[in-house]
């Protein structure tokens, strides 16, 4: 028996899902490159994953990673990790007696900061230490960037109080430029226990917000009381924790590039490059001087192309778009190129699953079944693209070992009125708004099914659910009869402004004559990508009420490596909510679950586990134990499998499309290769301009 804990190091670096399509584009004059992108920047680059959840903004993922380098495991052009040899002069990795796995990592002398300060080995220490505290919580922050370590239960509960700091103990100060982290047995084996090695520096100063603060040594690593100063209930820290997080010139910065602006009302950042930059993991050293990351919107990113105002639209997708970025290359081949891929990703509508119609199963199933997916991938793509029926990558080696098997076991959901109908019927949809039996065909707030709650769902979100854009003056809201609460089937939809794939599904399902005659209606609200996000992510800063309105957003998912690891997605428990993309408690977990009372977790293959299940295993239970009961390819993969059925069933996303991707630029751009896993953020560094040579 062993008692597993997520990492969360796994989750920054190896399943990071990007919340938008990553298109760009670029104006280049002088030695300076414009990409532009139609996701918004929000200014969190500097410790976007500590905020961020298991989703981080693509545009701010991007500026992070130009502007954070030194890692000592990157993600390379194919997708898989390498050790970054540029960083790290040595390594070594040993699985302990007591179930513990310790990698010990000896960085190279010489690697420099941008203000020409030396990178050692305590600056890799210092992420993991300060996002482990009860401050960095109190901040906003998840507090358990460390807790894959040994040690982190006892530090991320110390709060200053006693006379000698609590030591994290699996963090240590081997000498100045070596350092170890040895993973505890709660999680260990993994299946990608390599990526425990991918560790990034960080300037003390920044992180901690004063250097003495910082200790360690070859029994572990703390912070000093001063660290865990109050002002009555408030630890003084939290505010510079707050301020340096969008603070973009106090500190220095690792990457091939500062950020030297940031305008918040433009959503236009300049990057210029940092002249003491080692190199990225291949030696590589950037050329171009600047870069701008601008923000665009799709309708005019190619007019902006042709007109000089940005030089590279990254990830072209969309008939219409690929189609008009083609004819550019066709007309002025001397002035741009491309260069496409297979996406590794797929847009889609994504649900809530915790509150309102989306929270139920039949609702979700029925609104992949009310439009043609097909016709949908074939309209938006132009036939630049295909659909996906679950949550993977064609590029992915476990579900092309696996595709046939995958393919014929999945529910298409093909279009179907009469499927979406019955399965609403199924779910108990078949009410009108006085507790009547529902009747096709009536008007205003009895157009719509009705679903009488149970009194485990009938939460106050729930008692209080209602429409949003009621311009027609018709207020769809969940009514009380004699005691009983009664949800109307009433989708409220948040939506990024100037989005192609929003304007195509008003037409192809908000709109579609086939919602009508199913009983069920969906409000559409439009906002900016930011909003967007802290809808999805309830977070106050980025413009959440503090109620949950919107149960459905469309957007785009992507993996930026070869990991797939969503452990902690489907977690009842509710420490990993943040980690919890859409908020969905399988009942299968809780007949099942991964875990005794106790917190422990017998391992058991496939098939015993289905056997015991009586074939019934739950997300959760799925995707933990593909990742930390999995120890071959066989069983790794028939867990892959099991996932993508069990989601598939439960439909918490529907994927619209998986496209193939353009990059569109300026010929003057030499070295330019991009990849699904090598976007023009990591590419930059390899160009330059013929025309600066």
């Amino acid at each position: 028996m062993k008692k597993i804990v997520k990492s969360t190091v796994a989750i920054a670096l190896g399943c990071v899902m990007t919340l938008s399509m990553a298109a760009c584009g670029d104006s280049g004059n002088s030695n300076k490159v414009v990409i532009g992108s139609v996701t918004e920047a929000s200014g969190d680059f500097r410790f976007p994953a500590a905020y961020g959840g298991s989703s981080v903004g693509a545009a701010d993922q991007d500026i992070s990673g130009m502007s954070n380098g030194y890692e000592t495991m990157s993600v390379n052009q194919n997708g898989s990790y390498v050790w970054n040899e540029t960083v790290v002069k040595s390594h070594s990795e040993t699985e302990n007696q007591d179930g513990t796995y310790t990698i010990e990592m000896e960085i190279n002398h010489g690697l420099l900061m941008s203000n020409g300060e030396e990178v050692k080995a305590i600056n890799y220490l210092v992420y993991s230490l300060v996002f482990s505290t009860p401050v960095s919580k109190a901040a906003g922050a998840s507090g358990m960037a460390g807790n894959v370590f040994v040690g982190f239960d006892e530090f991320s509960a110390y709060t200053g109080n006693a006379t000698t700091p609590v030591k994290f103990t699996g963090l240590k100060l081997l000498s100045e430029y070596k350092f170890s982290v040895t993973i505890s047995s709660d999680y260990y084996p993994y299946y990608f226990a390599y990526v425990y090695g991918a560790i990034s520096p960080y300037d003390l100063e920044l992180t901690a917000g004063d250097a003495d603060y910082v200790k360690a040594d070859e029994t572990g690593a703390w912070l000093d009381n001063e660290f865990y100063a109050k002002t009555g209930d408030t630890y003084d820290s939290v505010a510079h924790l707050q301020k340096a997080r969008y603070d973009i010139s106090t500190y220095p910065y690792t990457g091939a590039y500062v950020i030297s602006k940031w305008d918040a009302a433009t959503k236009e950042t300049t990057l210029t490059l940092n002249p003491n930059f080692a190199g990225n993991f291949e030696g590589q050293k950037p050329h171009i001087e600047t870069v701008v990351y601008k923000y665009v919107v799709s309708e005019t990113q190619i007019s902006q192309l042709k007109s000089g105002q940005v030089d590279i639209i990254e990830g072209i997708t969309g008939g219409d778009e690929t189609k008009q970025a083609l004819d550019v290359i066709n007309e002025s081949p001397d002035k741009f190129k491309e260069n496409h891929f297979d996406r590794a990703g797929y847009g889609k509508i994504q649900f809530d699953c915790d509150f309102g119609p989306t929270m139920f199963a039949e609702v979700r199933q029925a609104v992949a079944y009310s439009f043609d997916r097909n016709d949908f991938a074939q309209s938006f793509t132009g036939g630049y693209g295909a659909l996906v029926n679950g949550p993977y990558s064609t590029n992915f080696e476990a579900y092309m070992n696996n595709a046939e098997e995958i393919e014929d076991s999945l529910n298409s959901y093909a279009f179907s009125v009469n499927n979406a109908k019955q399965v609403l019927i199924d779910g108990g949809w078949i009410y009108n708004s006085k507790g009547q039996s529902f009747v096709e065909g009536q008007s205003g707030v009895d157009s719509v099914r009705y679903k009488k709650l149970t009194a485990e769902e009938a939460t106050d979100v729930n008692k209080n659910y209602q429409s949003v854009r009621n311009e027609d003056g018709i207020v769809y809201k969940t009514v009380n009869i004699n005691g009983e609460y009664y949800m109307p089937l009433v989708i409220n939809w948040f939506s990024s402004e100037d989005n192609p794939v929003s304007d195509l599904l008003v037409t192809m399902l908000q709109k579609a004559s086939s919602l009508t005659s199913i009983g069920m209606v969906i409000r559409q609200e439009v906002g900016s990508f930011t909003q967007l996000t802290g809808e999805i992510y309830r977070e106050p800063t980025f413009g959440y009420s503090g109620t949950p309105t919107y149960g459905m957003f469309n957007l785009a998912t992507g993996w930026n490596s070869e990991i797939y690891d969503y452990s902690y997605n489907w977690s009842l428990d509710e420490t990993w909510f943040d980690y919890s993309v859409n908020k969905l408690y399988d009942e299968y977990d809780k007949a099942y679950p991964y875990y005794d009372n106790d917190g422990n977790h017998e391992v058991k293959t496939y098939e015993e586990a289905m056997e015991e299940s009586d074939g019934k295993l739950g997300m959760d239970y799925i995707s933990m134990a593909m990742v930390y009961d999995a120890t071959t390819k066989e069983e790794y993969e028939k867990w892959f499998v099991a996932y993508m059925l069990r989601w598939n069933e439960l439909m918490p996303d529907i994927p619209l499309y998986s496209n193939i991707y353009y990059d569109i630029y300026n010929a003057d751009i030499v070295g330019y290769e991009t990849s699904p896993f090598f976007g023009a953020a990591e590419a930059i560094i390899y160009c330059s301009l013929a025309s600066a040579q």
